[in-house]
């Protein structure tokens, strides 16, 4: 029993000296005005590298933010997926659904609560035939760098596609 007790004493002082160590959430962190400019420009070339047709190079640029840890054939095959997608969506209708990019706006801003390094930004693409939500993320590296750490669009129904649950973290402006 002695033992036992020794033990649970042990574990108390441990369970309590790392609580006490924890960081305490900080509720007023939000991303930096220099970091979501930094990533709006980010997103705005990308927007214009797409209206310009310039699939190669919108492809190069995920690769190298997403794929920096992959190896060279996922990368490639990565690469050329994307290219794929791009060329797809650049088809006019009524052989293809979206055509030529003729705008886009940025429709909603999150972060993580308590963290200013990671943010996202959601955009709706305006094409000839329809339009597509662009889902930007990005991370601040421990060198104040942000980089694009997600890219995705989807074909949802814009309130729909908002109204799901990871749309609805914090909002910032």
């Amino acid at each position: 029993m002695r033992n036992t007790t020794k033990i649970l004493l042990l574990v108390a002082i441990v369970l309590t000296t790392g609580i006490a160590g924890a960081q305490n959430l900080d509720l007023n962190k939000v991303p930096k005005l220099e970091y979501l400019k930094t990533a709006k420009k980010m997103a705005s070339d990308f927007f214009d590298r797409l209206k310009d047709k310039k699939h190669e190079t919108n492809a190069d640029f995920i690769i190298d933010h997403l794929g920096s840890a992959w190896d060279e054939s996922k990368r490639i095959s990565e690469r050329n997926d994307y290219l794929n997608k791009f060329q797809l969506i650049i088809i006019k209708p009524p052989q293809g659904v979206y055509g030529d990019l003729d705008g886009y706006d940025l429709i909603e801003q999150g972060f993580l609560t308590g963290s200013d390094r990671y943010f996202r930004h959601t955009y709706m693409a305006y094409f000839e035939g329809n339009y597509l939500i662009f889902e930007f993320r990005f991370y601040v590296d421990g060198n104040e760098k942000v980089t694009l750490d997600y890219i995705g669009w989807s074909e949802k129904n814009p309130f729909e596609y908002m109204s799901t649950s990871d749309m609805l973290l914090p909002k910032y402006d």
